[in-house]
């Protein structure tokens, strides 16, 4: 999203706009979801009524069943109301956010707020998915406290501050909290450039950087599962400490990938890749079946 002005809103609308069916017995139209004109969606009939989600302005997406398209417009007259509200308590609030950390839950984040105009701070744990769409509509960390929502958390996570953090940490005794090694700590701002698949089907291998320069790119062999959760909770958003690393490594199947991490990492070959073969210790004793044998 493009940077904001000084005192300018930023903008989020949501409309509907009819398409034709895709199919020749669709008898009835769809509708593309719409935010600030750009598709975010699409709505098809099934049966009984509309289906599909509404896109909201904290970042999450809404589904009201199967519906009459009248209900669906009712619905984004409201999320467009609530918008409207959420936006201008982050605009106006003058509680700013000012620092933020991670928490042992990789949904929640800490966040520091001051206020403007007394200069008291005040904490908060606040939807991480939350954060990542208030960033992108502000264009900043600039965000009033206001537009986040209360969680309701049966447990309260633990904080995690990062090394030089420890005077802060100290002055906020009442949290429950710990300092990250450098290790953690960098894999919390390693965000993900690029993703290769392996022999193995349940393995990935990611190349990371860090977010804050760009600079220093690693590799990492990661669960499939876990890098889908990820993507599918945070998007482009997800970083490395989302992701679960494994100690295999199995071969890079694709000339293209296997030329790429050896022009990125000179010590990258192939003296390094295991082949991939199937777990074979739960089938017991006798020989395996033909199509266990693992890719050739």
């Amino acid at each position: 999203m493009a940077t904001l002005t000084r005192g300018e809103r930023p903008r989020f609308r949501i409309t509907l706009e009819q398409r034709p069916g895709r199919h020749l017995l669709e008898r009835q139209p769809r509708y593309a979801v719409l935010v600030n004109g750009a598709q975010q969606g699409e709505l098809y009939y099934n049966m009984r009524g509309y289906q599909g989600y509404l896109p909201t302005v904290h970042g999450s997406r809404l589904d009201i069943g199967e519906r009459g398209i009248s209900a669906f417009r009712r619905e984004v007259t409201l999320l467009n109301r609530e918008a409207e509200q959420a936006i201008e308590r982050g605009a106006a609030d003058a509680r700013r956010i000012v620092l933020t950390r991670p928490t042992t839950d990789g949904g929640v984040v800490f966040a520091l707020s001051r206020d403007a105009l007394t200069g008291t701070d005040a904490t908060h744990l606040i939807s991480r998915r939350e954060l990542i769409q208030a960033r992108r509509l502000f264009g900043s960390d600039d965000i009033g406290s206001g537009f986040f929502r209360p969680l309701d958390l049966d447990t309260e996570p633990v904080v995690l501050f990062e090394p030089g953090d420890e005077a802060l940490a100290a002055g906020l005794p009442q949290l429950r909290s710990r300092i990250m090694d450098p290790v953690e700590a960098e894999a919390h701002e390693r965000e993900i450039e690029r993703v290769i698949r392996t022999a193995d089907p349940e393995v990935l291998l990611v190349v990371s950087r860090r977010t804050r320069d760009g600079a220093d790119p690693e590799p990492h062999y990661v669960t499939r599962w876990g890098h889908e959760t990820a993507l599918a909770r945070f998007g482009p958003d997800l970083r490395l400490s989302d992701l679960i690393e494994v100690g295999t490594r199995p071969a890079i199947p694709d000339p293209g990938d296997r030329a790429f991490l050896r022009g990125q990492f000179t010590w990258f070959g192939t003296e390094d890749e295991q082949p991939w073969r199937p777990d074979l210790s739960l089938l017991g004793s006798g020989a395996p079946d033909a199509d266990l044998e693992g890719p050739a």
